[in-house]
């Protein structure tokens, strides 16, 4: 989830924890404040009526026989007037224009008429039916304006997120397309935020400092090989003259061959070695596509006098040609230390299957017994041992899948382009 978008949620679910908390309160607020009204209306018209039922003769009698809409007037014990306690009550009542009850609002007490001397119990309502719909107005606009804030809410932090962030933002892309192999500093947005500031400045120092260790890395391995390769082609070549030289002696002779083979052994893993850093620090051109079946097609070829000589027969199956963005010379250097291994690692009179399809190509090559950590460096005596390191770099420098199994007495090596 980006960072915008989980600050909002943040700020809405506590706006809305907020608004509905408040909007709880007014409303039990705006409805105590409905029924006081009610009350003292009903408390006022009470009032009026035992003053006027106190002052005027016959006037209980007269509202009796009237049955006025909003009294009910009974007469009852003295007994029973001192046991009533005044009070208000929601309740309904039926009106017979209606046919049906309604809700009210009620007000139940007694009194003695000063007239007769009679006590009578009073009850004086008032319907409630404006209130509901007081009621329900302002749930409706409870609710509309929740929605209209909460809309302006993540409008409004959203605009001022996106504003606020703009620096971080700008800085994430910058960083995306940043090479350490490029070794020149990214431009770092400008702003005013104290909190940015301080990370433009830590992100500076810290990609400075990378790029002068990458830099001087990168200077000490080409340096370092560039000086080893040429003593050692100057000694290989004074031990091949040796060789020349003393062909008649055989001991003699093999001893040299012994120290070219390891001399040679020292150049090839010289060569190796500064390929894989250069392929380590992404220092080749950019990607293109590649066809990867004329590339391998093209390796086979170099290598048929190899397989031939090891009398190994190779086999391909599949018409498909599958393709792939990376850099040529890259693609070559893959297929080329595939088919190198399988060639270096099989039987006499052994085969190699290689299998084309859209999403992958799997180079078998026949042999005896899985092999643990098969990519790792320097699992082999015969070689430089970092064909298949190689292998590996160039596989995760552009996100390629690769896996290896051995099953039916072939080694699988598979690379998976999707």
């Amino acid at each position: 989830m980006k960072l915008v978008n989980f600050l909002i949620l943040r700020i809405t679910l506590f706006f809305t924890i907020v608004m509905l908390f408040w909007s709880a309160v007014y409303f039990f607020l705006q409805m105590k404040e409905i029924h006081d009204g009610n009350d003292e209306g009903l408390t006022n018209l009470k009032q009026e009526f035992i003053a006027k039922a106190n002052a005027t003769p016959g006037f209980v009698a007269a509202l009796k026989d009237n049955a006025p809409l909003n009294l009910i007037i009974k007469e009852i014990t003295q007994e029973e007037a001192e046991s009533v306690i005044e009070n208000f009550a929601t309740t309904k009542v039926y009106f017979a224009t209606e046919l049906e009850k309604e809700e009210v609002r009620m007000l139940t007490t007694a009194f003695r008429c000063a007239q007769d001397g009679k006590y009578y119990r009073l009850q004086c309502f008032t319907s409630t039916v404006e209130s509901d719909d007081l009621i329900k107005n302002m749930l409706y606009l409870l609710l509309g304006l929740w929605v209209a804030l909460a809309l302006t809410v993540v409008i409004v932090s959203k605009a001022v997120i996106s504003r606020t962030n703009k620096p971080f933002s700008q800085l994430l892309d910058r960083l995306k397309k940043f090479r350490l192999d490029d070794s020149r500093m990214i431009d770092l947005p400008s702003t005013q935020i104290q909190e940015y500031v301080q990370l433009n400045k830590s992100v500076k120092e810290l990609l400075e400092k990378n790029i002068h260790v990458f830099t001087e890395q990168k200077q000490f391995i080409e340096n370092t090989s560039h000086e080893l390769q040429t003593p050692l082609a100057i000694v290989i070549a004074k031990m091949e003259a040796l060789l020349e030289k003393h062909q008649d002696s055989k001991e003699y002779a093999e001893e040299i061959d012994g120290l070219l083979y390891i001399l040679n052994r020292m150049r090839r893993l010289n060569s190796n070695l500064l390929l894989l850093s250069k392929i380590k620090n992404k220092q080749f051109a950019e990607a293109t596509t590649v066809n990867l079946r004329h590339v391998l097609d093209s390796v086979i070829v170099d290598f048929e006098d190899l397989a031939a000589y090891k009398q190994i027969s190779i086999e391909k199956k599949g018409d498909a040609s599958p393709v792939i963005q990376m850099n040529e010379d890259l693609a070559c250097i893959l297929c080329a230390n595939l088919v190198k291994n399988a060639i270096a690692y099989n039987e006499q009179n052994g085969k190699i299957i290689i299998r084309y399809t859209p999403a992958a190509i799997t180079i078998a090559n026949s042999g005896n017994s899985a092999i643990k950590d098969v990519f790792n460096r320097y699992q082999s005596e015969k070689s430089s041992g970092l064909g298949l390191s190689i292998v590996k770099s160039i596989i995760e420098l552009y996100n390629i899948g690769i896996s290896y199994r051995f099953e039916s007495g072939l080694h699988h090596f598979e690379i998976k382009l999707a």
